[in-house]
């Protein structure tokens, strides 16, 4: 839908008129790029960049595993950090020794 509008003073626009198709709300952001000899608007949000990796699609597939795993009862649980060293070191072993044909 093209929508022509008047740019006003401090070279504002108002979105109003498609705000509510797009779920547009006062405070959210925008990102905007020029392209092709015009503006191209995004909706945005903000993510801490120390946590940005979480929302790449790799880690949200990890984070989906683990979830099915968790509904399935496909977890342990121990009653200390060593216990659960020693058996971290135990399937390490085991592969090591699978992998050598032992």
């Amino acid at each position: 839908m093209e929508i022509i509008q008047q740019v006003q003073k401090r070279m504002l626009v108002s979105l109003a008129q498609i705000a509510k198709d797009i779920d547009l709300h006062e405070g959210d952001y925008l990102a905007i790029e020029e392209r092709d000899g015009g503006i191209f608007l995004r909706p945005v949000t903000w993510i801490d960049k120390s946590q940005a990796y979480i929302w790449t699609k790799e880690w949200q597939e990890k984070i989906r595993r683990s979830e099915e795993d968790m509904a399935d009862g496909n977890y342990q649980t121990f009653e200390n950090m060593e216990d659960c060293i020693n058996d971290l070191e135990e399937m390490i072993d085991a592969r090591s020794n699978k992998n050598q044909g032992i």
